[in-house]
């Protein structure tokens, strides 16, 4: 009897601390995704997928052949498949499945650094439409006066340790999946690739988009940490190196990488819907 009452207290206080660490772990990680910038970039990525599309538009003879209703209602499905929240979801899991409360408390504390306030204030304002006429004016600039080696040296450091060009890699390669799903939706139904094998196929092509986005990942972090000193630089390596900031930043790309490549197979699904409500309607 001694035993069961024991055991009843144990479930008895054990069982509320436990949900009041889970509570916890959800309240930090909501105040991780907005203090880490990670909310305003994300809004970005429908806008990217959308110029993408565009292009596609642009140059495939089969797209050229759609209707522009149909056209435009692909074009507007992108904002519900790759929907912010539907990112969001995804890193927040990955963040919860890979992140203790103690990385947790750690990352938030670096965010709430003055330093590191000022890391995220010059990402986010780097990172709005409005910058890219500018960085290219920077760009351009490089070519003409080049930075000097310490500075490229120490930014390459920065890149491999805030995985800024992996990030930018899982978006293209991403982006080219789910343009190259759109492309042949307009296939017959027997004559379409499955989406794995489309998959494979825009694998290939990661060599060469890994070489691309390295050299434009560069030139953005040169841009974005233009006024930064090496000092300054190096406390932010030196974060992102530790095993939390390593896992911090191992969590949001592979979140990014999920929700991305899940949004790519539902905008194939709505594609499909949509031309089979065109072809059916046009039939009627």
């Amino acid at each position: 009897m001694r035993s069961k009452i024991l055991l009843l207290a144990i479930v008895f206080f054990v069982l509320p601390n436990t949900a009041t660490a889970q509570d916890s772990k959800e309240a930090f990680l909501q105040v991780l995704y907005g203090k880490a910038g990670l909310e305003e970039q994300v809004l970005q990525l429908p806008m990217v997928v959308q110029v993408g599309f565009d292009q596609a538009v642009a140059t495939d003879d089969r797209l050229k052949a759609m209707p522009r209703t149909v056209i435009g209602e692909i074009r507007a499905s992108i904002e519900t498949v790759f929907a912010p929240e539907n990112i969001k979801r995804a890193i927040l899991s990955e963040c919860r499945e890979k992140l203790s409360i103690d990385d947790l408390k750690k990352v938030l504390a670096w965010l709430d650094s003055p330093l590191g306030r000022k890391f995220t204030q010059l990402e986010e304002a780097a990172s709005t439409p409005e910058k890219y006429t500018e960085m290219q004016q920077f760009a351009q600039m490089l070519q003409e006066s080049p930075p000097l080696p310490e500075r490229l040296e120490i930014i390459g450091r920065l890149d491999e340790a805030a995985k800024a060009t992996e990030t930018s890699v899982e978006v293209a390669m991403n982006t080219q999946l789910a343009i190259t799903i759109a492309i042949v939706a307009s296939l017959p139904k027997e004559q379409r690739p499955t989406y794995d094998n489309l998959a494979a196929v825009v694998e290939q092509t990661r060599p060469q988009i890994e070489s691309a986005m390295r050299a434009q990942t560069i030139v953005s972090l040169l841009y974005t940490y233009r006024n930064v000193t090496e000092t300054e630089l190096d406390q932010y390596i030196e974060f992102a190196s530790y095993p939390t900031g390593k896992n911090y930043h191992d969590a949001v790309v592979s979140g990014l990488k999920k929700a991305l490549l899940e949004g790519s197979y539902a905008w194939g699904k709505a594609i499909a819907d949509i031309l089979t409500y065109a072809t059916n309607t046009t039939e009627v």
